[in-house]
């Protein structure tokens, strides 16, 4: 990592610790020289994307809830609901004066949602909240122009790929501790898809989260993490 961070001399990275959530230890850096190293755990590191799609002039992105019941064969199921992650303050790119200014650079909820420009969502149907419903998302797309339908559509090739691309391992890990089962079903798991879109309008995916936070803070969470939990529970 040490010499791909010299080599670009204008390039931003996010580097997170390894196993944290709710942007703890995140950070947005230019030299490796930046990372403080003396806590005691590994680093994840993202090339920072400068060019993002912006609504309002902020920043945001989509968390995108994935059910996986069997793993062999793969079975993927993608809900409905989910929601936009707004920035809280509007979008410059980035430089060495507004680097440290997390609440213009990352989407997490965790770090916005205590600025003082922070707007609690009321419901699926709320248009100004700084959490929406992603239908306010393809609606936003459709009124502007935009194919949402091509758009999503691209993003669920992101995440099928994504969960083939560990369908082996996913595969003999199963089998290994469950050798004897005949119908592949004794587990699951719901997945929290980040996704976010750059300025031309292609989805990029940011991160797979396999513990998303079912935390209902407003009307918006209940409606959609309760929804998604209960659609879940029928199928299983």
């Amino acid at each position: 990592m040490n010499e791909n961070l010299k080599e670009n001399k204008k390039a931003f990275y996010i580097i997170k610790p390894e196993a944290s959530c709710q942007g703890k230890g995140i950070q947005l850096i230019r030299w490796w020289q930046d990372i403080d190293l003396s806590e005691d755990h590994k680093w994840v590191c993202q090339n920072y994307l400068d060019r993002p799609l912006l609504i309002e002039g902020l920043k945001f992105d989509m968390r995108i809830y994935v059910l996986v019941t069997s793993v062999d064969p793969l079975r993927i199921w993608i809900h409905e609901d989910g929601f936009l992650r707004f920035c809280t303050v509007k979008y410059d790119m980035p430089t060495n004066g507004n680097m440290n200014n997390l609440c213009m650079h990352l989407t997490n909820y965790a770090i916005n949602k205590s600025n003082k420009n922070f707007v609690q969502s009321s419901d699926i149907n709320d248009d100004k909240g700084s959490k929406r419903h992603l239908n306010w998302f393809k609606a936003w797309l459709d009124t502007n122009g935009h194919d949402s339908k091509a758009i999503f559509k691209n993003i669920e090739s992101i995440i099928v790929k994504t969960l083939l691309s560990v369908q082996p391992s996913l595969s003999h890990y199963y089998r290994s501790c469950q050798p004897n089962d005949q119908y592949n079903n004794m587990c699951f798991e719901v997945l929290g898809f980040d996704v976010i879109i750059d300025a031309d309008f292609n989805p990029i995916l940011l991160e797979v989260n396999h513990a998303p936070s079912f935390n209902t803070d407003s009307k918006l969470d209940y409606q959609i993490k309760h929804k998604m939990l209960s659609d879940t529970f029928a199928m299983l």
